[in-house]
């Protein structure tokens, strides 16, 4: 199980929903608006540390500044970008400095469309991926789209629906033609939409295949790896066969040895006493103990002598309880799991609580008032003597 979150819009609620279904915990959802502190602030108190987002890079610029303030990078944190920005937009302007907003962005995963196939495989028209590239640079001149590849492959896709359409308007009407074609007629209108779904081929981006009149294409997965080598290649996903390939492209980059954990891990671990150092300790605990009954028998039998009755013996009976009862203290708070049950120690925790307390409170607070007694007596002689 891992924990993710998504910073963006609407549209990803289709994504929110897969996620859920497939075991992900959604820990927190944010959007926003005019600013993204606020909702940055959120996911850091609630210790999110898998951040999935959804933004145009202009958005990315003051979300990673922020970040940086908010120390949201490092070895802790890992960001998900689903988007297809521009070559090198981390180089527009930002809010911060280019120093700051690459380090917030160091590590980051980008997801991107797959420009051509590159699998090498022999393509519909009959040339590879690789050749259909080489023929685009000859021509294009100066002109660019990163879209280049699926206008070709759906220009083929069209071209393979009107020939199927062709086909079986041949087959179901004599008398017509694809040339009798007419807009907004629901005859023609289902023709073509039978047609496209069980068009299938291999296209210089991949499979070809459309589901709900939407195409599932091949995701380019790019890593940020520093300032210097900027975004790089780190794999490819073929949603048509569910393929995830990491080995396509250059290793991923972590800070640390290991990808950042999901949350912060809390283990409890149950921890025991030295069975040897508590029998040790115990046993020296009872010696204390049957030494300070023999001293309080001791101070009880003979309180009526001179030296016993001038040392206060009704002090003394209580620095000798509180001695007691600390060393029984001491008893308590070794006793553990294995040496008691689970549903008894409560009573354990506030008994010894209540007995170093209470043995501390007699034993000092007696000895602090034979000290202020002999201190006021010898005060007092002193200023007789003048």
């Amino acid at each position: 199980m891992e924990t993710c979150l998504t910073v963006g819009y609407d549209a990803h609620n289709r994504l929110l929903v897969d996620l859920d279904t497939n075991g992900f915990l959604i820990e927190e959802t944010q959007s926003f608006a005019t600013e993204v502190k606020t909702a940055l602030a959120k996911l850091k108190e609630k210790d999110v540390r898998i951040i999935l987002g959804n933004f145009n890079e202009t958005w990315a610029l003051k979300i990673f500044c922020e970040a940086y303030k908010l120390e949201m990078y490092g070895r802790a944190y890992t960001w998900l970008l689903l988007g297809t920005y521009s070559n090198k937009w981390w180089m527009r302007r930002a809010p911060c400095s280019k120093r700051n907003l690459t380090t917030a962005l160091d590590t980051a995963i980008l997801t991107d469309l797959l420009p051509l196939s590159t699998t090498g495989e022999m393509t519909v028209s009959g040339i590879t991926a690789k050749d259909y590239q080489v023929e685009y640079d000859r021509r294009r001149g100066t002109e660019y789209s990163r879209f280049h590849g699926y206008t070709y492959d759906g220009i083929w896709a069209m071209a393979l629906a009107i020939q199927t359409v062709a086909q079986r308007v041949k087959l179901k009407y004599k008398e017509k033609t694809v040339q009798d074609f007419r807009y907004r007629d629901k005859e023609w209108e289902q023709l073509f939409l039978d047609a496209l779904s069980n068009v299938t081929f291999e296209g210089v981006t991949g499979p070809v295949r459309f589901y709900d009149n939407e195409r599932k294409a091949s995701i380019l997965l790019k890593q940020f790896q520093g300032d210097e080598v900027g975004e790089v290649k780190v794999g490819e996903y073929c949603a048509e066969r569910d393929h995830l390939d990491l080995a396509s492209g250059d290793t991923f980059k972590w800070i640390g040895k290991n990808p950042p954990k999901d949350r912060t891990l809390r283990l409890i671990e149950h921890t025991q006493v030295n069975i040897t150092i508590y029998s040790v300790l115990v046993s020296c605990s009872v010696l204390g103990i049957l030494l300070a009954t023999g001293f309080l028998a001791m101070n009880i039998h003979y309180r009526n002598q001179r030296y016993i009755k001038m040392s206060s013996p009704h002090l003394n009976n209580l620095i000798i309880i509180g001695c007691m009862l600390t060393y029984l203290s001491v008893i308590f708070l070794g006793l553990d799991s294995s040496l008691s049950s689970i549903g008894a120690f409560p009573v354990i925790c506030t008994t010894r609580a209540w007995l170093l307390m209470a043995g501390f409170s007699l034993a000092f607070g007696a000895m602090f008032s034979k000290t202020w007694r002999v201190h006021s007596i010898f005060t007092d002689v002193k200023l007789n003597k003048k």
